[in-house]
């Protein structure tokens, strides 16, 4: 019995000096950290998980997949289940079902052919299919010279007519023509203008960015002659219409364009045509498509839905770098359990100096 005692007490004495010195290392390493700025740092993709996992269950991700097949909208039904893969959620047999439905050969078929025929006539469409007519009908100047007689004819006439639509069909007309010439040295900058074109007409291009990409349209193209010029044709005659803008086209001073349109193509290479238009939403500034066209080479056809759920739009505005003090600040209740238990070791010494028999 006495010798059980004696090692209780021996327990509780190593038990305080332990507490002791774990103490004293815990205030020396916070005081480090605090004085040196220590800290550390995570990859980015388990910085975006960390807060998508706050923003966003897998019922939510489900709920999104299944209200974009209800409006026949598969581009968006496929980036969200992209996010679904990327946070391992898994979803459920009968999402999964409607999703391969939606993609089954016959039905793709259909909606693809309508979508690239109605994009190629209007140059109006948010799918990659139409777009991708859209574009088709720029490469061969059809569009250009379609949107120059259209919205030409709107100005003539007193019309509300998009001046940035009317100055990047001409610009386009000119990028065309220098196409040809270097064997298809415009085709990136071609494809970025009617990308624009899309979004403008879709209602994806900011208020914001729009002045900014007018003013390098109208500088490019020299507006005011371009008013003189569009009341000496008659925009009826598509082909002499497309002749006479095919030789204003090549004066246009595009240089300034050039970088914008060179991303958006950029972005274009990394999400399609549709992600493109939808991510432009996103886009108010220069400095906006810089960072827009980092996620999208980072996280592809995934990054609008980690725009849309995180309220973050560009790489840097997720934490992967920590301070340590920040860290140990973020987890006090944590901290505060450790150094009290810490106290109650010390308080073990106490404990067993009370309880000490008395010596005769």
């Amino acid at each position: 019995m006495c010798t059980w005692i004696v090692w209780v007490v021996g327990e509780f004495e190593m038990l305080s000096r332990l507490g002791a010195a774990l103490l004293l290392l815990t205030v020396l390493g916070l005081a480090l950290a605090y004085f040196t700025g220590f800290g550390f740092s995570i990859p980015i993709e388990k910085a975006v998980q960390a807060d998508l996992r706050a923003a966003a269950s897998p019922v939510l991700i489900n709920q999104k997949i299944l209200a974009a097949l209800e409006r026949d909208d598969i581009e968006e039904a496929d980036m969200y289940l992209e996010v679904g893969k990327f946070m391992n959620y898994e979803m459920p047999a009968e999402t999964m079902a409607k999703m391969d439905d939606a993609h089954a050969l016959s039905a793709t078929v259909v909606r693809n052919t309508w979508q690239f025929g109605e994009g190629f006539v209007t140059g109006q469409s948010d799918s990659n299919a139409g777009l991708a007519g859209a574009v088709s009908s720029d490469l061969t100047v059809v569009g250009d010279v379609r949107d120059i007689a259209a919205e030409g004819t709107k100005f003539l006439t007193g019309q509300e007519y998009s001046e940035l639509i009317l100055g990047l069909s001409v610009v386009g007309i000119g990028v065309t023509a220098a196409t040809v010439a270097t064997g298809g040295g415009g085709i990136v900058a071609k494809v970025g203008i009617s990308l624009v074109k899309a979004a403008k007409r879709t209602g994806k291009l900011t208020k914001e960015f729009a002045p900014t990409l007018t003013r390098l349209t109208s500088d490019a193209v020299n507006m005011p002659l371009l008013r003189e010029t569009l009341r000496a044709t008659d925009l009826r005659d598509l082909k002499r219409t497309e002749e006479v803008f095919t030789a204003y086209g090549r004066n246009v001073r595009a240089a300034g364009l050039v970088p914008v349109m060179s991303k958006l193509s950029d972005l274009n290479s990394a999400v399609g045509p549709s992600e493109t238009i939808r991510l432009m939403r996103f886009v108010k500034t220069s400095e906006h498509l810089d960072d827009v066209t980092a996620m999208t080479k980072r996280f592809g056809i995934k990054s609008r839905g980690i725009m849309e759920l995180t309220g973050k739009a560009s790489l840097r505005a997720f934490k992967t770098s920590f301070r340590l003090i920040e860290w140990v600040a973020e987890g006090i209740y944590g901290l505060m359990m450790w150094i009290g238990g810490l106290i109650l070791m010390m308080l073990m010494r106490g404990i067993r100096v009370f309880g000490r028999p008395k010596r005769a």
